[in-house]
């Protein structure tokens, strides 16, 4: 097995114990370890919709909406969806049904849709199913705009379900991802006003195993990532003024460095965190090997203004990649922030996060308009690609990728990418 791979499976066996995790799966929000890289080479580098080269098959979600990420498990692939709703609808603050939908990864089939009854919660924008969910191959774990969280078993049975009461104060309400560590399904909600909380719910049973209240820190919208460092666990929050290292068992914290803003899940690179905000607000690289206060000791550099939109970054290799706006990308060298390019990609979605392969690809990949370059410190388009018309990747999530192929999701469809193998 390649070394990647191994570093994979020793991330999934460190974090998830009690099961045979798939190092080419996607259990969750950017894949096995939280930020977007994947051990899969040779990934497809061409697809077109139109013609349907290397589509190998399109699932509808017709009457939905949703902007989480499909998660990919053996020969399942999961994604959540909300009621599309009527102008009138929203204008009531009438909240969707919500579903979670399994389909088959060997040709879309539809296995289960499985029904999770609405909370009380009024999102933001009426987007209800922002939140990617999470698997450990025992059950899926989803959480909803509307703060209802639940289980469900591979076929289709709620186990429990779990609604936090509110009121939010979030915007455009709950779009952070639940993480999974050992058997605890934790949720972050930073909303200001000291009104946040950090939460580890038993994945058996939905109940209350930990709460946090996150005091201090404003909204933000970031989805935790889990770390080992000196051979112990960390999990990395960025939140409006603080970067945070915590201890996954109890919520308590390692380190923190203050006094910046951040937005945009994190990403890691050896011993390095690099998290930013976007919006032209900063961006830093910290240490991971800290303790206590480490705004003066750890942060290797930082930019002032780092413009950015809601997709998060990627990094391969010493470069991080990150979408500044709709279609157009920026590249940062990681060891010292210097910025190496910003260049336009015409209709490059600005929701969808990108992928790292282990070949030295990165995928900019949607239902929209879809690019694949190469890394390097300047740009090295290797192919444009399309399913949808105008900026359809827009209206839907970030990619998965598991076994050689990629699956993207808009309002209408799940699409299953992979090179379709020679008629002759």
């Amino acid at each position: 097995m390649p070394l990647r791979s191994l570093i994979i499976v020793a991330f999934a066996s460190l974090f998830f114990p009690s099961v045979d995790a798939y190092a080419s799966d996607w259990l969750g929000w950017r894949g096995p370890t939280g930020i977007g890289v994947t051990d899969d080479k040779g990934l497809p580098l061409t697809w077109d919709g139109k013609t349907g080269a290397n589509i190998l098959w399109k699932a509808p979600l017709t009457g939905t909406t949703g902007h989480s990420s499909p998660i990919v498990w053996g020969d399942r692939v999961f994604v959540t969806t909300a009621a599309k709703q009527t102008r009138d609808e929203e204008a009531r603050k009438d909240i969707p049904k919500h579903h979670l939908v399994c389909f088959q990864v060997s040709d879309g089939e539809l296995l289960w849709r499985t029904p999770i009854h609405q909370g009380k919660e009024v999102a933001g924008y009426a987007i209800y199913a922002s939140p990617t969910p999470v698997t450990d191959g025992k059950a899926v774990y989803v959480w909803f705009g509307s703060a209802v969280v639940a289980a469900v078993d591979f076929n289709g049975k709620l186990l429990w379900r779990h609604e936090r009461p509110g009121p939010f104060n979030l915007n455009p309400g709950i779009t952070s991802s639940p993480i999974l560590y050992r058997e605890t399904l934790i949720l972050i909600s930073d909303q200001g006003r000291d009104n946040g909380f950090l939460q580890g719910l038993d994945t058996k049973t939905g109940a209350v195993k930990w709460e946090k209240k996150r005091k201090g820190v404003g909204a933000c919208n970031a989805t935790p990532v889990l770390v080992q460092v000196k051979g112990k666990p960390q999990m990395i929050v960025a939140a409006t003024n603080a970067l945070q290292g915590l201890d996954p068992e109890s919520g308590e914290p390692i380190w923190w460095c203050k006094g910046w803003g951040f937005g945009s899940s994190p990403v890691t690179s050896g011993n390095l965190i690099y998290a930013d905000r976007g919006g032209n607000e900063p961006a830093q690289a910290v240490g991971l090997d800290g303790a206590g206060d480490v705004t003066k000791t750890h942060v290797k550099w930082k930019n002032d203004k780092v413009p950015g939109d809601y997709s998060s970054p990627v990094i391969s290799g010493n470069f991080i990649y990150r979408v500044q706006a709709e279609g157009v990308i920026q590249c940062f060298r990681l060891s010292t922030g210097e910025k190496l390019y910003t260049e336009r990609l015409e209709g490059l979605s600005k929701l969808a996060s990108p992928i790292a392969t282990a070949d030295g690809r990165v995928y900019f990949a949607s239902t929209g308009v879809s690019y694949v370059i190469e890394a390097g410190p300047t740009l090295k388009v290797l192919a444009t690609n399309r399913i949808g018309q105008g900026s359809s990747g827009n209206n839907g999530g970030s990619p998965a990728v598991a076994n050689g192929r990629i699956y993207v999701r808009n309002f209408e469809f799940l699409y299953c990418i992979g090179e379709k193998k020679s008629d002759k």
